[in-house]
Order: C-alpha cells, then structure tokens, then sequence
C-alpha cells in the first residue's frame, strides 16, 4: 500500500517547512493522540449531536475510526475557500482544488498523484499565503494526509462512490472572536477598514453589538489580550479601531446601520434598566418587531455607562447618540421608575407584557467595613455616588476641598481620583491594598492618571476614617505585604503589624466594588434570588418565573460593559423564540462555543511565530497640562490614515473548525 503513493520529497524552497512546521505538527498530533489512548477517547458534543471527528487548524480529534478522513479533508478544505478573503491567489485558489481533489477521491474517481498533490498545494498554501487562515489551515491538512496516509491510499484505490453515513459542518472563529463576549468578527470589520469600506465595516460591528461608539471607548479589551500579533510586537488596536469606525460613520452623516425596520408590531415585551443589558436586548427585540418599553428608574438612560463613566472616557454625546438610534426603532423608555414603588412585576404582565427582561445594573456601593464610615462625615462618599453626581451635572452633591484619596484598584477609583482633579481638587492620592502588577484597572488609565499627577500608594489599606466637626480630615491607614494567592489568584495581602500612619484629606472616596440593589430585587416574586443578590437564570438566562429573564450585573454581579451587551444582544434573541416557539433551545452558537471549550482542553498548544511588521500605530492624547482641568475626551482616536494602517498589521487569524457526525 505504501507503494502505491510514494511521498514527494519538498524541494529546497519547501525544506523549511517541513523540517519545522510538518514536525512539530505531527509531533503535537501524536503526543496528544497518545494521551486520548491512555486516558480513554473524550465525549465531545455538539448540542445533542456527538461529534466523530474534528479538523482545524494545529487541531484533530477522531473518536470513530470509521470516519472517512478523505471527506473530513475536503470539506474542511471546502470550508477555507468559502472563507477566504481572495485577495492572494495561494489560499483561496490552492484550498478550491484541494476541496475538489477530495471530493473526486470520494466519489472513486481519484488517481495515486492527487495525494502529492493534496500534500503539495497545502505547503505552498502554508508558504505563500498573505493572511493566517491561508497559512494555518493547511498545517491540519497536511497533518492529517501524513497521520492517515493508508486510509487516503485505500480511498483511491477504491473505485466507486462510497456512501458516507456522516455529516460535515464547519464554523469560524478566531481568538479574538473567541475572547469577545459579543463574539465580534474582529478580522472581517477590520479587512474592512484596511480596504476602506468603513460603512460596511460598521454594519459587521453593528450586527451585534448597538453600541461601538460607546463600546469602542470604554471596552476593557479581551480581544488584544488573545491578539496573536502580539506574540510578534503588539496587539492589534482594536478597540480604537471599532471606535474609529463609529466615528467615522458619526462624522460623515452616514445613515445608521440601526434604521427602523418596518413591520407589524408583535408582542409587548418590558425590559427593567435602560443600561446597556437593556438597551442592547430592546435594540435586537425591535429590530424583530416588538414592541419595546423600558422602565428606567435614573432620569436618564445609559444606566452606569451613563453615570458612572466620566466623559473625559466616554462623551455623553456618543452613548446618548446611539441610544438615540436605538429609540428609533420604536423603543419607549420611560424615566424615574423604581420596581417594586412604581410598578411591580405582576402589574407588567396584567398589562399585557408577554416576557419581561430584568437587567439591572449594580449602582450600589461595596462598603469598606471600617470605623468612621458610619459617622456621616462631610467629605465622605462612595465612588459610585461620586461620579453620578458630576456626570448628572449636580456638582453641588461634589463634596468640596483640596485634597482626596480614593480607595481602591479599579476601574471605578481611576475615575473617581482622574475626574477629582476636574472639579476643582488640587491634591488626588489612591490607595491600594495590593501591588501595581495586581492592580485591577486598565493599564492604559493608570498611566494617565500617572501623567496627570495622581499619587498612588500601592500595599496600603485604610484602618479608619479620621472627621473632625462633621467633616473628613483624613484617613488611616496599614502598610501591606503579600501573601499566597487567594482564590482571585493574586496574591493576598497581609497587613503589617505596626505600620499604622495617617494621610490627611478633605475628602476620601470608598472605590471597592459595587453590588446590586437588593431591595428592588426582593420584588420579583417566584424569582430565585440568592444570598448575594443575584438573580438565578438557567442556560438560555430566563429565571424560576416563566417569561421573566435576566441578564448583565444582576446575573453575574459587576462585571464589564460588553459582558453586559452580550447578555442583552442574547436575551432579546432568546425572548423572540420564547414568543414565538413558547420554548428555547440553545443556539447553533452556543453548540459552537462549547465545543471550542472542549477542544482547548484536548488540542496542542499552538507556538507557531507570528511574523513581525509594521509598528503598532499609537493613539494620540489631548495634552495634559489642557485635559487635567476638563471633562474632553482624553483620546483623540484615529485618523483616516492612521485605521488604515493599523488594519495592515492584522494577520486574519481565522480558524475553520469542520466537524463530522452522524445524525
């Protein structure tokens, strides 16, 4: 057998490749077949369906040896020519034939030469292609032609069309995709952006997520944690690069990628918080056809985007422009409505409310548990309050001074101590009971707040708050060390016996941590809610009472603006099949996302080098000694120029992930 195929040596220009990538490819493939022999074959599903064998890029898994390799390959190729992005002729033209040489093979019309072939145009793929779905892919093709060369072999000898008991699907993700709670297609909005189509680049954000203006500033970033360029120099700027794109759309009257749908008005659906949870799921319920209130109790919407972000970050212009669009879709929101005193879960649904969405936000403060903080002292007040009041315009609720510490590591006390020195304080000082590296916040911020004159004092914690006549005069404080790590994994800190000193202040601010507000959560009867506040949803995030469902901060408890917008965009699909179907299974979607779970923990790492290339283009920053007395926004964002030429360094790190299955 192993004549009748004999494998074709790679001339010089191909030596390379083989030697280190084919290598440690078949190495890894082994190494991790031997494991799945020795601790038994893994169950992996897909949904309800148990998947026989998977293909991607540095990855394959085949449970049921009856799998036919050969149609695996060819539809995994097929996969990576219907993805390809065609601007280079060796991926989206070599995977076309490879597809069609192993379809051939399965029809029994294949010829000894088609397995050279195969193996020759994949390491020309690998070699040749500009992007990292042309140059990835091919290494599992190659992988499996060499781990399952006889089955190859024996499908050619075979003369007649097989019948194949199995099914083949095949979906994309990237790491960035992967990262982003909004599942994003990061490499496809920005290819757009690098041809200069930035309308249609919006219309890719836009298609999850309402919200990239807002988003594009405030974004905590996953995606360029899990960036490969940044294995090479640095990540991609993605966040700013989304924000340029609304930006731009802004700038140019472009008409909105959220334009009002006509059609016939289905059921009435309530959403509770006008934040971004809710604000997302009253976007996709409208585009849909439902008719959408939400009940807010702020004056205004945005929720914590709104009044807990100051506008040197986020403009208030930005979010309520987008919330604007939002609003023309037919969403109603009504202000200064508290659940359980204005309106109460039961009276909703007498009104004809047919599923009710609680997306709450978390605009309680965590306290800081130490003495003083009871005594009603002038000056003192939690960060959450603090900053509601300044992006509310109630500057005369800003306790007054010179000098304020903040307390805490977040991204709510870099707020708190940058926004101090915009009302008028001269001295700003923060606290923090851990070191700089297991600060919480984004780095790019601490940095700012570095530039803008902040003082921070990392293994500090505060014993108690010092008041004379009613008002704050400074705080105490214990000098820290670390410890082992706790169950965050940072390393606990460890007060120092002894080490007590005071720093005086006018005003000190607790920044710790926020927490929902129970008591509106206490009336939501026949609604789990557990010791913490939280409301209990299952999988598809409805909770105990039928109809109700749940999702952002009083889910998860704080947690990010996206993972907020996910949960909306998630539930306002969910509500319609509920409505429609008056059931819910999980989505296509979420089958993917699990499998991806269950193959990390099966695939070999994946060291391959990214190339380096053109420096990472830097976001340019109003001056501080003009923005340290001022609410402008701080970024400036990118020019025309400047997007283009960071969406050149973007390698479109694809993967096709092609599965086999019996139905």
């Amino acid at each position: 057998m192993s004549e009748l195929c004999p494998r074709k040596e790679s001339g010089p220009a191909h030596r390379a490749f083989n030697a280190d990538r084919r290598n440690s490819m078949i190495m890894a493939i082994t190494e991790n077949l031997k494991q799945h022999a020795e601790s038994g074959t893994p169950r992996l599903m897909h949904g309800d369906r148990k998947v026989s064998a998977v293909i991607a890029s540095g990855e394959i898994f085949v449970a049921d040896p009856n799998v036919d390799v050969v149609n695996l390959a060819g539809a995994y190729a097929l996969a990576v020519h219907e993805n390809s992005c065609g601007q280079c002729f060796p991926c989206r033209i070599g995977s076309g034939i490879i597809a069609d040489l192993c379809k051939k093979i399965g029809e029994g019309k294949g010829e000894p030469e088609y397995l050279n072939q195969i193996g020759d145009i994949a390491e020309a793929m690998a070699d040749a292609s500009h992007c990292d779905i042309g140059k990835s892919s091919p290494l599992a093709i190659i992988a499996l032609l060499d781990r399952y060369r006889e089955d190859f072999e024996k499908a050619v000898l075979r003369q007649d069309k097989g019948v194949d008991p199995y099914s083949y699907t095949s979906f994309l993700t990237a790491p960035c995709i992967e990262a982003c709670p909004m599942h994003l297609d990061v490499p496809k909005y920005i290819e757009e952006i690098k041809l200069g189509r930035f309308k249609e680049s919006l219309e890719v954000i836009t298609s999850r997520l309402p919200l990239p203006g807002t988003v594009g500033r405030v974004c905590f970033r996953p995606c360029e944690s899990a960036c490969k360029k940044g294995r090479a120099d640095e990540p991609m700027q993605i966040k700013h690069l989304k924000r340029f794109v609304a930006d731009a759309a802004l700038a140019c009257g472009t008409e909105s990628a959220v334009a009002p749908v006509e059609m016939p008005q289905k059921s009435k659906v309530a959403i509770v918080g006008a934040g971004p949870a809710g604000l997302t799921c009253a976007h996709f319920l409208a585009k849909q056809g439902y008719k959408v209130t939400i009940f807010e109790i702020l004056p205004a919407p945005g929720g914590m985007a709104a009044v807990g972000i100051p506008d040197y970050r986020l403009p208030s212009d930005i979010l309520t422009g987008e919330i604007e669009e939002i609003k023309k879709l037919g969403v109603e929101i009504q202000y200064s409505k508290c659940l359980g005193i204005d309106f109460t879960i039961e009276q909703l649904e007498a009104l004809e409310f047919k599923a009710i969405f609680i997306a709450m936000g978390c605009h309680c403060h965590r306290r800081l548990g130490i003495e003083g903080e009871s005594s009603g002292y002038y000056g003192y007040v939690p960060g959450v309050l603090f900053l509601r009041h300044i992006n509310l315009g109630q500057y005369d609720e800003v306790p007054k001074g010179k000098k304020i510490v903040v307390v805490g590591g977040g991204n709510v006390a870099l707020d708190c101590v940058r926004s101090s020195f915009r009302v008028g304080f001269e001295e700003a000082h923060l606290i923090y009971r851990r070191s700089r590296a297991e600060m919480p916040a984004d780095d790019v911020e601490i940095k700012d707040a570095e530039d803008e004159g902040v003082h921070f004092h990392y293994l500090i914690a505060p014993k108690r708050i010092l008041g004379e006549n009613g008002k704050v005069t400074g705080i105490e404080c214990y000098r820290m060390e670390l410890g082992q790590p706790d169950a965050s994994g940072r390393r606990k800190p460890i007060v120092i016996p002894d080490s007590e000193f005071i720093i005086e202040a006018d005003v000190v601010i607790a920044a710790i941590g926020q927490e929902g507000e129970i008591s509106c959560l206490c009336n939501l009867p026949g609604v789990n809610i557990d010791e913490r506040g939280i409301i209990q949803v299952d999988k598809n995030l409805m909770s105990s009472r039928r109809g109700v469902f749940a999702g952002g901060d009083c889910v998860t408890g704080p947690d990010t603006l996206i993972g907020a917008c996910a949960h909306g965009r998630l539930v306002g699909l969910k509500v319609a099949v509920y409505l429609e179907e008056n059931k819910i299974e999980p989505f296509t979607e979420e089958h993917d996302a699990a499998l991806l779970g269950q193959l990390k923990t099966l695939a070999p790492s994946e060291h391959r080098q990214m190339p380096a290339g053109i420096e990472r283009v830097p976001v340019r920053h109003e001056p501080v000694i003009e923005r340290k007395r001022d609410f402008r926004e701080v970024d400036k964002g990118f020019t025309v120029e400047e997007a283009i030429a960071e969406a050149h360094r973007c390698h479109r790190c694809y993967r096709i992930v092609t599965y086999a299955y019996k139905e």
